[in-house]
């Protein structure tokens, strides 16, 4: 981790502000920070959403939890119009806060699935362009076994068969795709 930071102080100068900033609890073995903007929910709602969340996961798919911990630096809610979740390079599994306050608790939970499986297949390596779709197919697969295990999970299905059901182009748009998506007005639901 020290060597990451220091081959790229811009990644260090990012992880400094964005522990300033965040508010900070650990849920379920898992740092989980937050900047609010106060903007659909407050901090205690926020974090509440996530412990259900996270609790379903611990119900329902506990192997997926344990992995979570070793593959996620964190869980980091913030807002990020058009994307739902995201993997980042940081090791974050990012969370949009209007997502996470609006979403039911099976569809968030669904979603940091989906994440875990990108940073268990990328563990800090690129996967090739032409292994994208693939990848993605991968997610929505553990969504939708996610989504059949859990009570009331027919949201995550239905989306989980819907998302495997696109071409390869629609169910793994490319980065540019992506951008222009975010654009979008916010309260849209987003990706991921």
């Amino acid at each position: 981790m020290i060597r990451k930071f220091l081959a790229d102080p811009q990644a260090w100068a990012q992880e400094a502000i964005l522990r300033a900033q965040s508010e900070r609890r650990r849920i379920h073995g898992i740092d989980v920070w937050l900047i609010n903007d106060r903007q659909f929910a407050t901090s205690d709602e926020l974090f509440a959403k996530i412990a259900a969340s996270l609790q379903l996961v611990a119900d329902h798919a506990p192997w997926r939890l344990k992995a979570m911990r070793r593959d996620f630096a964190r869980i980091f809610m913030h807002r990020q119009d058009g994307v739902r979740a995201m993997f980042d390079l940081m090791r974050n599994c990012s969370l949009d806060t209007y997502f996470v306050a609006t979403f039911a608790a099976e569809q968030v939970a669904s979603s940091i699935v989906h994440e875990a499986v990108h940073a268990r297949l990328r563990n800090g390596r690129t996967i090739p362009r032409d292994l994208i779709a693939w990848e993605e197919r991968l997610c929505r697969k553990a969504e939708l076994a996610f989504g059949l295990r859990i009570p009331d999970g027919t949201a995550v299905v239905e989306r989980a068969r819907a998302a495997l059901a696109l071409s390869d182009h629609d169910v793994a748009p490319l980065a540019g795709d992506i951008q222009l998506r975010q654009r979008r007005p916010r309260g849209n639901g987003g990706l991921a």
